[in-house]
């Protein structure tokens, strides 16, 4: 009996995405890090990033992600891409929405923070420690808590 008659889809790039993910979260030097998870998929514009080492990526759409030049995203965060559809009508099965996340320029996100679903962080951009992020951030703007609400424009 073969795999896909097992009910088993073997998806190449989606073993491919959580094996360099994987990767990218064990210790290197941090400018390692870039080359793993852009090989799993993820957008890295310019040259310039800090991803901590215990940053966890959406493995199922990887390629969703965007993360602008010099973003600085902390340990323990978390980008989810896609979410649960809960206006879907059928009741007996689990649908999930795609989203994008793109993370701007110089855009600090903190420790323990997780950003789901379809949300823009603009330029410069400040995500407090251990916030949940829903909803798109502006440019230059301070957010946090859960659900994370603006707090103060940049000075």
């Amino acid at each position: 009996m073969s795999l896909k008659q097992q009910g088993i889809n073997l998806d190449l790039s989606h073993i491919r995405a959580v094996l360099f993910l994987a990767l990218a979260r064990i210790p290197m030097p941090r400018t390692w890090r870039k080359v793993f998870v852009r090989a799993a998929g993820v957008n890295l514009t310019g040259s310039k990033y800090f991803i901590a080492r215990d940053v966890q990526f959406d493995s199922i759409h990887p390629g969703n992600i965007t993360i602008e030049n010099d973003a600085h995203i902390a340990a323990g965060v978390r980008l989810l891409t896609h979410r649960l559809d809960t206006n879907n009508p059928d009741r007996e099965d689990i649908h999930f929405i795609e989203g994008q996340i793109t993370i701007g320029e110089h855009a600090f996100i903190g420790s323990g923070t997780i950003i789901t679903g379809n949300v823009t962080i603009g330029r410069s951009a400040i995500i407090g420690a251990g916030s949940v992020v829903t909803k798109s951030v502006g440019d230059y703007e301070i957010w946090a808590g859960n659900p994370a609400k603006f707090i103060k424009m940049r000075a």
